[in-house]
């Protein structure tokens, strides 16, 4: 797996040793850019700097303990709108310093449109990113995110085994036409999402469960199982691949009250 680089690093030799499923080094280079943006705004307690990298209906997800006083976890979205004020006031003690704080970025995947990576902000906090594309400009789309201290996954191995079943049943379900089985495989607020890149202007499509449920109807059984590949799994949050008949697609993961769920995906057509 490649290794973690710092942002100067990997803008420098980014070529020089890519891992068999990243294709594209102008995305990575692209993103990787973004990633150090979008970080160090919240370093400089600058805003409008970190909403300068997301598309107004990202999708940004992790895990609030103790739901309402309950105990159990409950996703948690961060919108742009929460985005604004936490940059003005995250890093409000100073502890990140604008300029000396690290910013790291390891892919798991890129094509030509797309990208898959992980952000490590210095010893803070860390988000598995999928940026794409859209009328030319780069953008950040899809996250999922924990705090440093999850990163490190003494079950990693087990928790990548897992990752693959709750996905499987996912992409089997597709395979199969099931779209009763699709829906029941994901998160009830899964967010699914591609770029329609049909007309004269590019734009982010999100799809409802009820939405997703008619395209596997009229989609019907495919004709070649798909091929899951699954990147990573810290203590919350796993990413994977799926290559499908008809689509590309890539999914995050959050470990809710301990099962895995798919939360968030971005496909594209092949």
């Amino acid at each position: 797996m490649k290794p973690v680089h710092t942002i100067a690093a990997l803008m420098g030799a980014i070529l020089l040793a890519a891992p068999s499923w990243a294709q594209s080094g102008d995305t990575e280079t692209a993103l990787a850019g973004l990633a150090d943006q979008f970080a160090r705004g919240f370093y400089a307690r600058d805003a409008e700097q970190v909403l300068s990298t997301v598309h107004p209906e990202l999708s940004k997800l992790s895990l609030r303990p103790d739901f309402q006083g309950f105990g159990p976890m409950a996703v948690e979205n961060l919108t742009p709108g929460d985005l604004q004020i936490l940059g003005e006031y995250y890093n409000a003690d100073g502890r990140l310093d604008p300029v000396h704080s690290t910013v790291d970025v390891r892919f798991f995947d890129t094509t030509p449109d797309v990208g898959v990576f992980q952000l490590t902000a210095d010893r803070d906090w860390y988000d598995f990113f999928l940026g794409t594309r859209i009328n030319g400009e780069w953008v950040l789309v899809n996250c999922a995110y924990g705090a440093f201290t999850w990163i490190d996954n003494p079950d990693r191995e087990t928790d990548l085994g897992l990752i693959r079943d709750r996905v499987e049943a996912y992409a089997s379900a597709w395979d199969a036409g099931d779209e009763a089985g699709v829906v029941s495989a994901v998160y009830p607020d899964f967010d699914r999402r591609h770029v329609d890149r049909s007309g004269a202007r590019e734009f982010l499509a999100p799809e409802t469960l009820e939405t997703i449920a008619f395209s596997v109807q009229d989609r019907g059984p495919a004709e070649t199982a798909s091929e899951i590949t699954v990147f990573e799994a810290t203590r919350a949050t796993g990413a994977a691949r799926i290559d499908a008949e008809d689509r590309t697609e890539w999914v995050f993961l959050l470990r809710v009250n301990g099962d895995w769920q798919i939360v968030n995906s971005f496909w594209a057509p092949v």
